[in-house]
């Protein structure tokens, strides 16, 4: 059985290499959690799920930045951050 990547360690790999597998592992880790949280932002459910796929694909195609070494970085919030203002955008 293989071991359970950190967080980090799968954002460095998606970022710096383009592993598929770091990334569909994140989007396993967060996409559900992240979708039921910003539908307690927002009542329209197809809107929500575009918000959340435009977030990964930011992450994917590294127009979102992760910064590791800045003060609280967490892959949650991150994603948190990233989501919230693609929904704000999209209202």
């Amino acid at each position: 059985m293989s071991e359970m990547r950190s967080d980090g360690e799968l954002l460095r790999a998606v970022t710096a290499d383009g592993d598929r597998r770091a990334f569909e592992e994140l989007y396993r880790r967060y996409a559900p959690w992240l979708t039921a949280r910003m539908r307690t932002r927002c009542a329209d459910a197809a809107l929500v799920d575009d918000v959340v796929q435009e977030t990964f694909l930011a992450v994917w195609r590294g127009t979102a930045r992760w910064r590791e070494d800045a003060a609280g970085a967490d892959a949650a919030g991150w994603l948190w951050r990233i989501a919230s203002r693609r929904l704000v955008d999209a209202l």
